[in-house]
């Protein structure tokens, strides 16, 4: 499984990274870094509304929420609009000089130098014999790193590289400033190797599995690096550093490229890689550029591939319901690793417009190379109709080439230990004419309970509230051992076959049990051949954004498909609970009042038996 892209190129780093004198952004666009003038109207008037704007005052107690009653919301919700202010307030002094915007920049940019840290509530750690509600790093040496105060060092990095001659026009004392906590709080903890390897779980150092956080992080410390370390030899030791830390991101991919955390982390998983790639080509004067390399191409791809139709994504793990994907990431992606499909998407959902002028904190170093671009006119795109991600082990069919057109199936194999996982391995997701007949609810607001050892009691994290079956009232269990086996797809039809015995509990009572599903000639055929060990209780959860019409003993209807299933099974349905925090939002993710599931259940224990549901 995986590659270490980094590794295989046997990139020789010495005398390639460029001094910080002789460092140029985006390097590979005809103009460099020049913000399209188109742009102009709408970073001022944003920035403007910050003129007559209080800037949000992060309080303790606020901070304290998360370990209270896992709030991480109230905190969080002041926390970002800081962040976007910075950027905003920047961009725009930066494109008009006029110097209407600089004192309230300064503001904003104190108050976030002020602040004792930039690490988020719900990622502050533990420290032995302290409660930790509050943030304990305040004296001598910041000794933790996590997204935000990452991504908070990327924005000041590229607030002091566009305004620095401003801000000593008004006191040295601002820049000094900047420099001494990006020092202080990136910089020194990351190049402590002792440090690297005690708290750093997300480098990869110790051999562990990384997710998204390792190229997001990376990529926000080499823009720190990039933009603001003035020592030639540390720019260097730092990408020397940064370069293992990707690989091991890399190495638990697939050659697929399919992303086990989903469409919705997908752009800060790979699209993070692809912003520490852009940074890394920059910063080397293009020596170091992976962007034609397969397994970096399929990454991309992939985005492509998990489209449905218009803002609906194959939502598995903790993807949002509603989702475009980055129509100029995929672009540009694209344009670097001569992709047409991703270029054709990319263009297709630009349709001849530019990006929101705003800028991206989490991200800021792609954003502003995306402010760069120029308009271009769109093209026709057209969805692939079959595909099968054969590490993840996802297999889609649509029935034509237009995402709202015509049947579309989707189907699951995997693992209960994915990133982000819900217990989910062999649901399956079908749409008609761009109207989700059977879907994934997906994940709603994160509190401290989504992330603990209570995650699987809420109910959209439990294979029982997914398109999955359920055996003697036992689900599936979280864990690698919970998977299924065997896959076998048959690349004329898209039937996926899977082994699904092992993604249950011994308590389940399964002998066997196998499910295969296919979308052909205008219809989509699910098969579940199901042996148990004794006579007992099988269920069928299917998932619905309204409830069925038309029910007869056999088959109900909804958007106008009718959906058959076996006389052996008594059809219920029932409202999804919307009380919890984690779920209350998740009808209007559907854009609906409420969700239901539908339970088909067997009559009599059963022992052996194939049961076969249609949708036509």
């Amino acid at each position: 499984m995986g590659r270490r892209i980094f590794e295989e190129k046997n990139f020789n780093l010495n005398g390639r990274v460029l001094p910080y004198e002789e460092f140029k952004l985006f390097i590979d666009k005809p103009q460099g870094f020049k913000i399209n003038e188109e742009h102009y109207p709408k970073i001022i008037a944003k920035a403007e509304s910050w003129l007559t704007k209080e800037v949000p005052i992060c309080y303790a107690s606020e901070y304290m929420m998360f370990k209270r009653d896992g709030n991480r919301s109230i905190y969080e919700g002041k926390f970002f609009p800081r962040r976007d202010a910075l950027l905003s307030l920047a961009t725009a002094e930066y494109v008009e000089r006029k110097g209407r915007f600089t004192d309230k920049l300064i503001d904003v940019l104190w108050l976030i130098l002020e602040e004792t840290t930039w690490v988020v509530p719900a990622h502050n750690p533990g420290k032995q014999g302290v409660n930790t509600c509050l943030p304990y790093a305040y004296k001598g040496d910041v000794d933790y790193i996590d997204l935000f105060s990452a991504t908070t060092a990327a924005s000041l990095a590229f607030t002091y590289h566009l305004c620095h001659d401003i801000f000593d026009q008004v006191t040295t004392l601002i820049n000094d400033r900047i420099l001494y906590e990006l020092d202080r709080r990136i910089i020194k903890p990351f190049l402590n190797d002792v440090y690297v390897w005690d708290k750093c779980w997300w480098a990869g150092v110790r051999g562990n599995t990384v997710n998204n956080w390792c190229p997001w992080i990376v990529s926000n410390i080499l823009t720190v690096t990039a933009l603001t370390v003035k020592d030639t030899s540390t720019r260097t030791v730092i990408v020397k550093k940064c370069l293992p830390m990707l690989d091991a991101f890399t190495s638990v991919y697939f050659d697929d490229g399919g992303c086990d955390e989903g469409p919705g982390y997908w752009n800060a998983a790979g699209g993070a890689l692809y912003n520490a790639c852009c940074v890394l080509y920059d910063m080397t004067n293009g020596y170091v550029n992976i962007y034609k390399d397969p397994l970096f191409k399929n990454m991309g791809e992939y985005e492509v591939k998990v489209v449905v139709t218009n803002n609906r994504v194959l939502n598995f793990a903790d993807s949002p319901a509603k989702l475009n994907p980055s129509a100029i990431l995929l672009y540009d992606w694209g344009v670097a690793s001569d992709s047409e499909m991703m270029k054709s998407y990319g263009l297709n959902k630009l349709g001849g417009q530019l990006i929101n002028p705003g800028v991206d904190s989490s991200m800021c170093y792609r954003a502003y190379r995306f402010l760069t671009e120029e308009r271009h006119q769109p093209v026709e795109f057209k969805a692939p109709k079959k595909f099968f991600l054969d590490g993840i082990v996802i297999a889609g069919t649509r029935e034509t080439d237009s995402t709202d057109k015509g049947l579309y199936l989707a189907f699951k194999g995997g693992h209960n230990a994915e990133s982000h996982n819900h217990n989910d391995v062999g649901t399956l997701v079908v749409f008609a004419d761009g109207n989700p007949i059977f879907i994934d609810a997906g994940s709603g607001r994160y509190t401290r309970r989504t992330f603990s050892s209570e995650r699987y009691t809420i109910w959209a994290m439990s294979s029982d509230y997914h398109n999955c079956a359920t055996f003697n009232d036992t689900p599936q269990l979280a864990g690698g051992q919970y998977k299924s086996k065997d896959s076998v797809y048959d690349s004329q039809s898209g039937k996926l076959t899977l082994n699904l015995k092992d993604a249950y509990p011994e308590k389940a009572g399964i002998e066997s049990y196998h499910r295969s599903a296919v979308l052909e000639n205008s219809v989509i055929t699910v098969e579940d051949d199901v042996s148990l060990k004794e006579p007992g209780k099988v269920m069928f959860s299917y998932i619905l954004v309204k409830e069925p019409e038309n029910v007869t003993e056999t088959s109900f209807e909804i958007f106008g498909r009718t959906v058959t299933f076996d006389k052996s099974l008594k059809y219920e349905v029932e409202a999804l609970d919307k009380t919890w925090p984690e779920t209350e939002g998740l009808p209007k993710n559907w854009d609906t009042e409420q969700l239901y599931r539908v339970k088909l259940t067997s009559k009599e224990p059963v022992k052996d038996k194939k049961y076969i549901l249609t949708v036509k």
